[in-house]
């Protein structure tokens, strides 16, 4: 009889046990974390092209999320900002948002000889704001400059701008990183692809020439370099990630390692099946049943 009484209490703790961690877990998993729709944002803002000349018109997308209706909200973009201080992009508008994204777009010629106008070749910031009340969002975009037509040239992005294009989670994006492997291996951009600045000659047929191409290095020289090589060998879309991982860590954005990543693959042991919600309620459900027919079969022996 005490191994009876025994057997149903280990059983009962059991249950307790199980059903506590399922519904702590559950607890976990349904607590909502604070929220980043709370109040306006800049959700994309980009341009038609990544490098202009002189005379080609420019259309500029901005996408602004709010969270309810709002009115009398203030939008402006500026930039491309000549040696005179002349921006030769420029929008201002007084907008009534509606809830959920709100999309903005506006055509910009540049002058017909930049020379003249004060613009040399490089790399040029236009910057987005919205207000409202005491509510101010901002947000960066870069885009190049030549002096000759149809030429390619690399445009430096600040980190903010390249996680604002990771993000995105765009398939026509390459994060490229230029490190030795030795640097690679403990830290780097999720989702990045290795490929030493030593090997990077020999390898760009690896890369679709088509695709937009984020590099980065320890701190943006070797980058740099790495720009140069792939512009010289037909990419067209090259951006240089500007201090690259030391201001993307100095920013506080998420690295990993690659030992992390290869855990995230298909088929990796990295969750055993002990961990797995719920199955501590199906075995202590299992220990019950066992429990169950013990008691049946004693009584009946009896």
């Amino acid at each position: 009889m005490k191994k009876k009484r025994l057997l149903v209490v280990l059983t009962v703790v059991v249950l307790l046990s199980a059903f506590a961690g399922a519904g702590m877990q559950n607890a976990f998993a349904s607590t909502p974390s604070a929220s980043a729709d709370d109040g306006i944002k800049i959700v994309s803002f980009s341009t038609d092209k990544d490098v202009y000349s002189a005379k080609k018109e420019m259309t500029i997308f901005l996408s602004v999320y709010s969270p309810e209706d709002i009115s009398d909200v203030s939008i402006k973009v500026s930039g491309v900002k000549s040696r005179m201080g002349v921006y030769y992009v420029s929008y201002s508008s007084k907008q009534n948002l509606t809830a959920g994204e709100n999309n903005v777009s506006f055509n910009k010629t540049l002058p017909s000889c930049s020379k003249c106008a004060g613009i040399s070749q490089g790399t040029y910031v236009i910057e987005a704001s919205v207000t409202h009340d005491d509510e101010v969002v901002t947000a960066t975009h870069s885009i190049a400059i030549t002096s000759k037509s149809d030429q390619i040239i690399t445009v430096n992005i600040d980190v903010e701008e390249a996680k604002r294009l990771i993000d995105s989670e765009s398939e026509d994006l390459i994060v490229l990183d230029v490190r030795t492997e030795e640097d690679y291996d403990p830290a780097h951009i999720p989702g990045a692809l290795s490929i030493p600045l030593s090997e990077l000659s020999n390898r760009t047929e690896e890369l679709n020439t088509s695709t937009k191409i984020v590099v980065y290095s320890a701190n943006g020289s070797n980058s740099t370099i790495a720009c140069d090589i792939l512009i010289k060998n037909g990419s067209g879309r090259v951006y240089n990630v500007l201090g690259g991982l030391n201001a993307w860590n100095e920013s506080g954005y998420a690295v990993v390692s690659t030992a992390q990543s290869n855990s995230d693959l298909p088929g990796s042991n990295a969750t055993s099946i002990l961990e797995e919600p719920g199955f501590g309620a199906v075995l202590a459900i299992a220990a019950l049943l066992v429990v169950a027919y013990r008691v049946r079969r004693r009584r009946l022996d009896e």
